[in-house]
């Protein structure tokens, strides 16, 4: 019989993927480090590349720290085809919509058939966090940020 243990991962190359993304993350901190940052209202060069090298770091450490504490789980290793396609379709159709019917249906489509993706979503627990999406959403790129996309269709 064979071991168990000889078909999971190690550690090491479980964390690999995320200490990957972590030395991205760095190059980006260290490329924008010197440009100037700006406030929020009025953003500087290197105020997107720094926070996007943060927010690269910060998912980093969590892939790192999740892999090294599920170092024990088994992993079924098959492919979430379900997943997979919903996440995909609701990238695509917010691409396609964003420019022509405005940023809030297409993102509360986009958020309700990338929910789908799980196989236990009930209809209203999609419209609940659908709404809640588009509404942080809308608050956060249209007034907020005051980004020059329409809410609605123009």
């Amino acid at each position: 019989m064979q071991d168990i243990d000889q078909d999971r991962p190690s550690i090491l190359r479980r964390a690999l993927s995320g200490g990957v993304l972590l030395v991205i993350g760095l190059i980006m901190l260290a490329v924008a480090w010197d440009y100037p940052v700006g406030r929020l209202t009025q953003m500087g060069p290197g105020f997107i590349p720094r926070i996007i090298g943060l927010l690269i770091c910060a998912l980093a450490v969590a892939i790192i720290m999740a892999d090294i504490m599920a170092a024990r789980l088994p992993r079924d290793g098959t492919m979430h085809w379900r997943g997979l396609a919903f996440i995909s379709a609701a990238i695509l159709i917010f691409a396609a919509l964003v420019d022509r019917v405005g940023l809030v249906p297409s993102m509360f489509l986009a958020v309700a058939i990338s929910m789908f993706a799980d196989d236990e979503a009930r209809p209203l627990n999609v419209l609940i966090y659908a709404s809640l999406a588009t509404l942080g959403g809308w608050l956060l790129f249209l007034v907020a940020l005051e980004l020059p996309i329409p809410a609605f269709w123009r």
